[in-house]
């Protein structure tokens, strides 16, 4: 029997790592990332038991590089298993994440039929994917077990497990909480693991704590400035100080679920982010989490985040970041984190170790969901359950922001109470009405003759459903009123693009000089340009409402006009359905009465007409739920269904940055870091057909991972496929192709 039983190689020191030692502190990590749940016991057990496996012979070979293909997980999930007796329900669960702390995680491996055949040694030694057990029968285990109380303290789990049958749906919840589990043991294993090479590894992978006095100090600073900078009108600034003093009211109610429905245009983001900052305060939060659909939103909020908390950390796909703070995202250590629809909710229905390793983090947070309205509704059911968990089960305080409040009461089955931050919404609406609508539904009009009317505007934005009729819209306008001051905005853009075109449109507007602008909804939800006119497409009506918010947005302008038309085409919305359904019930309310975008009442019937006759969530979703398939639930919930191939391109505002991805890329092929550095420039494409054919295909040259294939990264090289105007473009064959 060897004397010794190592965990890991040999680090810088020619120092290797016992058994003990890395089961000691992993234990010791994962109750601690599980005390604010109070479950320092099952943090324990997991971290003790989770590298059971490597008292063994065949995992000192492996260390040796004499073998390979050892699977070391499952013999601690029969360990643990065997350690928690009668408590079926509680083995279960930290056995399969015991076993699928370096693969998937799956309740499968906590089958009894499987566990009894280890430990007795009946059959194959080899698992399901072709790996040994590192222990294997009575003996082996016996052995090992002998070990390892001799060397280890045995936890046994005290803690009752939630009572999962008490909620909406008892599946959902019991797969989250294994989640929040897998999670606090991913991440205690890695830190462990890397502490052995890197002593200081945590101190330099965990951010400051949040501290909301000096936030606030900072918070209330920026709104003077912009107060101050402010152009608006006085009734207008007045009521974004009223909402301001309605969010830092509601931060001293008691922490849940919450809903702030106030109009665009009156400081949603300062006013959000002081309810935050100060409920934190009042109930000892730890971190604040900012979640913003769209990747635009973004990049025109983060200077006001930052004002306020310098040590934000972004965790959403096109941000660049320094090797620090990109293992600062993997771990979500921060005092306040800005991200993504996918960045935040995506993890949560995940079953991959690295994905899910911050979702501890999450717990009693305060957590700002902008623009409510952008969710998905063929995952919303079990997004809004979700949700309502983190609020029960997780600490969580959850707001739904947005001007559009969606009356999710109207799901079918779904209990949803919460509270409203500002005392009387439908005043404020009422107050804020800065745009008249005008429906030309009843007819349609071709878009040559819109383009004509755009044409007689001296600024203007119209935002259509389809890049088609966007593209037609731009190239007639273009050719009656020039490039100069005719703007074409859609995802086609790379996002430095969009950038660098939305501050000349702002430019131009604040200046009065002729500003004609053509986009898909990409535009509608958070960025800030104010239109005298806007035409909108028939869409759903929170679409339209947000188009709206393009327009008189300061209230400093007479005579603000919203143009909803129907447009003389073929094809009217992308796919998916719920475009068009969503545009049904604007038609089906228009018939009823006029509808006024100021009046909630109007906006809450428009939900109970689409959810009432809505479908629901995806029924695979539903199905893997219900049967708590970790694999197939985390492949039916994707936010974005087709994402595309992505694309680099040859922006010429961005010219040296495509030299430098080209000349590293040459050098050590595709990397993680090169595609972070690429964010600014990447695309994504429908198109696959073209990208294939004019674009260089982009590999992995390193060991580990030359053998994935093709990578779904491309080099767009030839510059007459990436426009100054257009973005980029292949011609006719993706016409009716859509992107938000």
């Amino acid at each position: 029997m060897n004397n010794v039983y190592y965990a890991r190689s040999e680090n810088e020191l020619h120092k290797k790592e016992t058994v003990q030692h890395h089961l000691k502190r992993t234990a010791e990590l994962c109750a601690d990332f599980l005390s604010v749940l109070a479950y320092e016991d099952f943090g324990q057990a997991l971290g003790t038991f989770h590298d059971f496996g490597k008292y063994s012979a065949l995992f000192q070979e492996v260390l040796l590089h004499q073998r390979t293909h050892v699977n070391h997980a499952y013999p601690g999930a029969v360990a643990v298993f065997q350690c928690c007796g009668k408590r079926t329900a509680l083995a279960e669960i930290l056995a399969a994440v015991i076993a699928s702390h370096h693969g998937h995680l799956d309740y499968d491996w906590a089958d009894r039929t499987l566990v009894k055949r280890v430990l007795c040694g009946a059959g194959s030694r080899l698992d399901r994917e072709g790996y040994e057990f590192s222990l294997f029968g009575l003996l082996e285990f016996q052995n090992t077990m002998e070990r390892f109380q001799r060397e280890n303290t045995i936890p046994l789990p005290h803690s009752m497990l939630p009572d999962f049958q008490r909620q909406e749906d008892s599946s959902l919840a019991k797969m989250l909480f294994t989640r929040f589990l897998f999670s606090a043991l991913v991440d205690a294993d890695y830190s462990s693991s890397a502490e052995h090479f890197e002593p200081d590894y945590l101190t330099a992978h965990t951010g400051p704590a949040l501290n909301p006095v000096i936030s606030t100090e900072r918070l209330l600073a920026v709104q003077t400035q912009k107060k101050e900078a402010s152009s608006a009108a006085s009734s207008l600034n007045e009521m974004r100080d009223e909402l301001f003093e309605n969010c830092r009211q509601a931060a001293k109610l008691p922490p849940g679920l919450f809903t702030l429905t106030a109009p665009t245009g009156l400081g949603k983001t300062l006013s959000l982010f002081a309810f935050a900052v100060e409920h934190c305060q009042e109930h000892r939060k730890r971190r604040i989490i900012l979640i913003l659909p769209y990747l635009a939103i973004i990049d025109q909020n983060l200077k006001d985040y930052r004002q306020i908390e310098p040590d934000l950390l972004e965790c959403h796909s096109n941000a660049e970041l320094r090797e620090d703070a990109r293992l600062l995202a993997q771990r979500w250590e921060s005092p306040c984190i800005v991200t993504t629809n996918v960045g935040f909710f995506e993890p949560l229905f995940s079953a991959q170790p690295t994905v899910c390793r911050h979702l501890h983090a999450i717990a009693n947070s305060v957590i700002v969901l902008d623009e409510a309205q952008s969710l998905p509704p063929h995952l919303l059911d079990a997004t809004l359950r979700t949700v309502k968990l983190l609020c029960e089960q997780y600490g969580c305080t959850v707001v739904f922001s947005t001007a559009t409040q969606p009356s999710f009461q109207y799901r079918p089955g779904l209990q949803w109470k919460p509270r409203e931050i500002v005392p009387h919404p439908e005043l404020l609406f009422r107050a804020a009405r800065r745009v008249e609508f005008e429906w030309r539904i009843q007819t349609s009009t071709p878009l040559c003759d819109l383009a004509e009317e755009l044409s007689q505007k001296r600024q203007s934005c119209v935002i259509v459903n389809l890049r088609a009729h966007a593209r037609q819209l731009y190239q007639k306008l273009a050719q009656w009123c020039g490039n100069e001051d005719t703007f074409y905005l859609t995802t086609d853009l790379c996002p430095a693009h969009r950038l660098a075109l939305l501050n000349e449109v702002k430019t131009r507007l604040a200046e009065g000089k002729p500003c004609r602008l053509v986009a898909t909804q990409c535009i509608e939800a958070g960025v800030d340009l104010d239109f005298p006119t806007v035409y909108r497409a028939l869409a759903p009506l929170e679409s339209i409402i947000q188009a709206a918010g393009r327009c008189n947005r300061n209230g400093d302008k007479p005579d603000g006009r919203v143009v909803v038309f129907f447009p003389d085409e073929k094809r009217l919305y992308p796919p998916g359905g719920y475009y068009g359904h969503g545009a049904k019930c604007v038609q089906v309310l228009l018939s009823r009465h006029p509808i006024d975008c100021n009046d909630l009442e109007h906006i809450r019937e428009y939900y109970e007409l689409l959810y009432s006759y809505g479908d629901g969530d995806l029924q695979k979703l539903r199905d893997a739920l219900q049967n708590e398939q970790f694999d197939k639930v985390e492949a039916s919930y994707k936010l974005i269904d087709n994402k595309g191939v992505q694309v680099i391109v040859p922006y010429e505002g961005q010219a040296e940055l495509y030299d430098r991805i080209k000349a590293e890329y040459d050098a050590a092929g595709l990397t993680g870091k090169l595609i972070h550095l690429a964010r600014p420039v990447t695309v994504s494409c429908l198109d696959e057909r073209s990208v294939r054919l004019n674009c260089e295909p982009l590999l992995f040259r390193s060991p580990e991972m030359s053998e994935r294939g093709e990578t779904g990264y491309y080099l767009l090289g030839n510059g007459r496929f990436y426009k100054k105007d257009l973005g980029l473009y292949f011609g006719d064959a993706e016409d009716n192709l859509y992107i938000l």
